[in-house]
């Protein structure tokens, strides 16, 4: 959670309800995106001094809106500068490795549910590739909007490399995916066979 935290506030200054909305859109599929989650890593970015805010009153509601110190963008930047690990922690399928337990009638039943919720997140994410690629080329006027909210992004030319690994991530996870949802029907066929 810290580093899409850092990630977010080196594109532009977020308050935590704002962050909230583009994990739960973004990165659904790699990180938790409850509220007690991200107050939990904003509060240790702001205990490490990575991380610090602003108050300001909106139609009578205090809100804090979060920027990145230099501290942070030092770790947020040798953070994404090692190599990535592997680490593939999807609790939910604990429930496929102890399915034994389950009644035989319903283990069908909760396969089938489990490519369905697939398929379902599979549309979610084509749809927002499909948005992606309607959308016209970053320009000056994208630029000044992200200075504006307190961006430190300064060419449309950074803007499009960090864009492009971002819609490389989009397209991984489509492929997971669509690999898990193949996987599934296969092992459903074979169950199929079995009973």
């Amino acid at each position: 959670m810290d580093i899409i935290i850092l990630g977010l506030l080196m594109i532009q200054n977020f308050t935590i309800y704002e962050m909230k909305k583009v994990i739960e859109k973004n990165f659904g599929n790699i990180s938790s995106n409850s509220i007690g989650s991200m107050q939990a890593a904003v509060k240790k970015l702001l205990s490490n001094n990575m991380i610090c805010f602003s108050e300001y009153v909106e139609n009578s509601v205090n809100k804090k809106i979060y920027e990145i110190t230099n501290e942070g963008k030092k770790y947020f930047l040798s953070s994404i500068s090692t190599p990535m690990r592997y680490k593939e922690k999807n609790m939910e399928l604990s429930k496929f490795f102890f399915m034994g337990f389950a009644s035989k009638s319903r283990r069908l039943d909760l396969i089938e549910a489990y490519i369905v919720e697939l398929q379902e997140k599979l549309a979610c994410l084509e749809q927002i590739k499909s948005a992606t690629e309607s959308q016209p080329d970053f320009d000056e006027d994208y630029l000044s909007m992200l200075k504006e909210k307190g961006s430190e992004i300064q060419t449309v030319s950074d803007v499009q490399e960090i864009a492009y690994f971002q819609c490389a991530m989009l397209d991984l996870s489509i492929d997971k995916i669509k690999f898990e949802i193949d996987w599934f029907e296969n092992f459903r066929k074979k169950m199929n066979g079995k009973s």
